[in-house]
């Protein structure tokens, strides 16, 4: 196990958050699977090989803390979150958040789904469109009418500036509360969020239970009958909010960027639309959209939601034949081990047919192709995200053709959420009855 020096005092700091996917590519080729990285203050064994990443998320011996692992990065700004929990305290909290995510309770969510994307594709103009602003307000709107239950008007501004700047403070190497610094920024953000969900909570107790997430959690019981506490909601809420908006804001952005750019992929997409004959995307249904999702499959391999899954050792271990003593940090990076050329065919290039029955590349291990986690952490809204997805694909290109620069690569820088590089604008044109 090697690794490079990096700069002094920050480490690899600064290029990790200039381009965190040409660092590991470095690091990749002149040191192997395992090398350390100094980010953010912590060094940090990385781990590129399924093997490891099977090991990291089954955590058999149960040493590996995923609470203690994003603690130097998001941990202050979205404790609480079930990413952000470990152990048996994690396993009482998913126990409850399941409560929202049955297959009843995704179906209702679906419909909502529907009702906001259609109202935001109606309002797209023709011509040219910053496409992730546009999803990303988008997704911001289902996520608060989906789980909160309701449109935050004016309120959603500051939702949306609050994860902005809470996310800016994850990634800051300067952790003082200085007066205009991202520190202070992200730490004021987080307050007026809470107060905002809080006030929320307070709302959805005084009412019967309702469909969406946030009634479900406000009336949601725990093992002895009492209420979950309302902090205990809120933090809930707000990381779910994040992980609905944010993450999948990129999921989405990085699909219609290399659709645009790809008309024989946007025509195969379309056909599979218009087979359907206008019907809703469903949760019995949205498997048969197969074209659909291998595109899903891709746009998440080359920009996973999650880049790094990183883990506190809580006990002296080894993973994959390294010995990682107590107090370590470690981390499965995704963002490289999804583009490791000995498990993927010609891996930067954009090819959604490698995950085709014929080809299969992600079955070649149980553990290779992880963009919502594994294990116990395994992203409990996976499955709503991939609805999601499909949702918007399907709806804006049943009218709507799009068009990018398909010389121009599409580019996403991936920490802290992944994000188009430079503007994604797009060429968007509704269909009429002669084009």
């Amino acid at each position: 196990m090697k690794a490079g020096a990096g700069f002094p005092l920050l480490g690899h700091t600064l290029p990790f958050l200039r381009d965190a996917r040409a660092l590991i590519e470095r690091h990749r080729r002149r040191h192997g699977d395992v090398f350390t990285l100094r980010v953010l203050g912590r060094e940090t064994t990385v781990f590129l090989h399924p093997d490891a990443t099977r090991e990291i998320y089954l955590d058999r011996d149960r040493c590996l803390s995923s609470q203690g692992g994003w603690a130097s990065s998001i941990g202050p700004m979205f404790s609480g979150g079930l990413m952000l929990r470990d152990f048996e305290d994690h396993h009482r909290h998913r126990l409850v958040m399941a409560h929202a995510f049955r297959r009843v309770a995704l179906d209702g969510y679906t419909e909502r789904i529907h009702d906001v994307v259609d109202r935001h594709v109606a309002r797209l103009p023709d011509g040219p469109v910053d496409a992730y602003a546009a999803v990303k307000a988008m997704t911001l709107d289902v996520a608060t009418e989906v789980f909160v239950g309701a449109s935050l008007g004016a309120q959603a501004r500051t939702v949306n500036d609050a994860f902005v700047a809470m996310m800016a403070a994850s990634v800051s190497p300067v952790r003082v509360a200085l007066p205009g610094s991202r520190w202070a920024r992200g730490q004021g953000a987080r307050a007026r969020l809470h107060l905002l969900l809080h006030e929320l909570v307070a709302e959805r107790r005084a009412r019967d239970e309702a469909p969406d997430l946030l009634s479900r959690l406000s009336h949601a019981r725990d093992d002895s009958d009492a209420l979950l506490p309302a902090g205990e909601i809120v933090d809930h809420l707000s990381f779910v909010l994040l992980a609905a908006h944010d993450t999948t804001t990129a999921t989405v952005a990085m699909m219609l960027a290399e659709l645009a750019r790809r008309p024989d992929w946007q025509a195969r997409v379309r056909a599979e639309i218009e087979a359907r004959d206008g019907e809703p995307v469903t949760v019995a249904s949205h498997a048969a959209l197969v074209d659909i999702g291998l595109v899903f499959k891709e746009a998440i391999r080359l920009s996973p939601p999650v880049p790094f899954s990183p883990r506190e050792v809580v006990a002296d271990t080894t993973i994959a034949g390294t010995p990682v003593p107590a107090g370590s940090l470690i981390s499965a990076a995704s963002l490289g081990q999804h583009v490791h050329p000995e498990w993927w065919s010609d891996p930067q290039v954009f090819d959604p047919d490698r995950f085709g029955a014929a080809r299969a590349e992600d079955k070649a291990h149980s553990h290779l192709f992880v963009p919502f986690g594994g294990g116990a952490h395994l992203c409990i809204g996976n499955h709503l995200a991939e609805i999601m997805a499909k949702v918007v694909v399907v709806r804006l290109l049943a009218g709507h053709r799009i068009v990018g620069d398909p010389g121009r690569p599409v580019v996403f820088t991936p920490v802290p959420i992944p994000r188009p590089a430079r503007p994604l604008i797009l060429d968007v044109r509704a269909i009429t009855g002669s084009s």
